[in-house]
């Protein structure tokens, strides 16, 4: 079972191939991420789902690759959604 409370800000994100997708800036309830993204210089903030995440070590590592992880950003998380 993956423990949310072992995420802590500024944590890198990393697609199931190790590419880089974002560092964490905060956990929103159980439901999202909201991550910086490192791979674009201007470092938008996305959200992305906390279901993709398979393993906490010292980075966030992802059931996707990241390439496939940056097209879920802000998918699927209507503006008000109750994150608890």
């Amino acid at each position: 079972m993956i423990a949310l409370s072992d995420i802590h800000v500024g944590m890198h994100v990393v697609g199931s191939d190790g590419q880089p997708v974002g560092r964490i800036r905060a956990v929103e309830g159980a439901t999202r991420l909201l991550l910086q993204d490192t791979t674009l210089a201007d470092g938008d903030t996305h959200y992305l789902p906390t279901s993709h995440i398979v393993e906490i070590t010292d980075q966030v590592h992802l059931d996707c690759s990241g390439a496939i992880a940056r097209t879920l950003f802000d998918k699927d998380l209507p503006a008000g959604e109750n994150t608890t």
